[in-house]
């Protein structure tokens, strides 16, 4: 099974219509729920999915209903931050000059070494995409 780390943004469009890159999104979360990727992200990322849901869509009863979903979904693991994790996602934010989350997300897939797929131009640009 292959595994892969989302970013929120491929999450959160995966769920809203609305956004820009929806189907493709759809398309990745379709295979992560179908059991054809594993999802191996971050607790920030779950988090940050549930408060885009929530500030975009006004719902707090549909940003508790993506909290509660994602929490069952057998095909994704989320990771609890260790001190070791955030000393390496602080050394990712320092040698690449990004974002405290983003270097969080990438530190995670650095060391469960799966692709990283993420709607984030900067940061995919600063990873070599």
């Amino acid at each position: 099974m292959k595994r892969v780390t989302l970013d929120s943004s491929v999450i959160v469009s995966s769920l809203l219509e609305s956004e820009p890159r929806h189907r493709e999104a759809l398309e990745i979360w379709t295979a992560v729920l179908s059991g054809n990727r594993l999802a191996i992200m971050p607790y920030s990322v779950f988090v940050e999915v549930v408060a885009a849901i929530r500030r975009r869509t006004g719902s707090e009863k549909l940003a508790r209903e993506v909290k509660l979903k994602l929490l069952n979904i057998e095909t994704i693991s989320f990771l609890v931050l260790d001190d070791h994790s955030a000393k390496e996602a602080a050394e990712i934010a320092i040698r690449l000059g990004m974002r405290g989350m983003d270097a969080i997300v990438i530190q995670v897939a650095k060391e469960f070494n799966t692709d990283l797929v993420s709607f984030d131009e900067e940061m995919m640009s600063k990873v070599g995409g």
